[in-house]
């Protein structure tokens, strides 16, 4: 069986790589979880010092498998928070914990909980081929691997609002325009651009290196681990409702959804 996350290391550097390119890496319950258990893996593994996080092929992810979307209306409110909360969020707790620094390197559409892995990292480099989008809204739901606490602090409210409540999908020089990336590369100098920042990381201080990422995460989860629970709940209700339901046949016909309200 083919591994969802190909994991690479080079020097002190470990490369994670989402490994559903036939699905553009959607993210199913079992690929998250095997992402969640690298990731954390990496925290205490004394031999790595910088992690990079990019996609196979020419996505890096476009978020939830289309065959789990169209099972969570059927799943009962318990199960629901557990992959929430225990699977998908595991990701985002991971990234912000861990004590190294993370570099995303986004070589196509991060759209949905690709963007909010994305935005989780502690940097951001982008192809020329690159797309980003809270695209959550069109399925009548709510961001829910922390992006719609850690957005704002990336690219400011009102923008960070936009994004979130239009769902509308940006390239890579609009990424970079507004701050959500810090870089925009030729396609094929993503890998090497990615590499690069990544052994530099590896070779200063760690330990200042862990304090820092600590200290500037102090600042910014103080209510972090809050606003996950309270996304768990908000994705429950909208799981419950019709528009959810809607937006997952349109997505599946392929066709603009028609909300109502319900």
């Amino acid at each position: 069986m083919t591994a969802s996350v190909l994991i690479a290391q080079e020097g002190g550097v470990r490369t994670l790589t989402l490994n559903r390119p036939q699905t553009l890496n959607a993210l199913t319950v079992e690929s998250t979880r095997e992402l969640a258990e690298a990731l954390e893996a990496v925290g205490g593994d004394p031999a790595v010092r910088a992690v990079i996080v990019t996609g196979a092929g020419s996505a890096f992810s476009a978020g939830g498998d289309l065959g789990f979307l169209q099972e969570i209306p059927a799943m009962p409110p318990a199960r629901i928070k557990e992959v929430v909360y225990g699977t998908f969020q595991r990701v985002t707790r991971a990234l912000r914990g861990m004590p190294k620094p993370v570099i995303a390197a986004v070589n196509g559409a991060a759209v949905g909980a690709g963007c909010e892995i994305a935005v989780a990292a502690d940097f951001r480099i982008a192809s020329e081929h690159a797309r980003f989008g809270e695209v959550w809204i069109k399925l009548g739901c709510v961001p829910a691997l922390g992006g719609m606490y850690l957005l704002p602090r990336i690219v400011g409210l009102a923008k960070a609002t936009e994004l979130i409540l239009t769902g509308e999908i940006i390239d890579a020089r609009e990424a970079l325009r507004i701050g959500l990336v810090s870089r925009v590369v030729p396609h094929a100098e993503l890998a090497e651009a990615a590499r690069a920042l990544a052994l530099s990381l590896a070779e200063g201080p760690a330990n200042a290196i862990a304090l820092a990422k600590a200290a500037l995460n102090r600042g910014l989860e103080s209510t972090l681990s809050a606003e996950l629970e309270s996304t768990v709940e908000a994705q429950l209700q909208c799981f419950a409702t019709k528009d959810f339901a809607e937006g997952v046949r349109a997505l599946v016909e392929r066709r603009p959804p028609k909300f109502t309200g319900q």
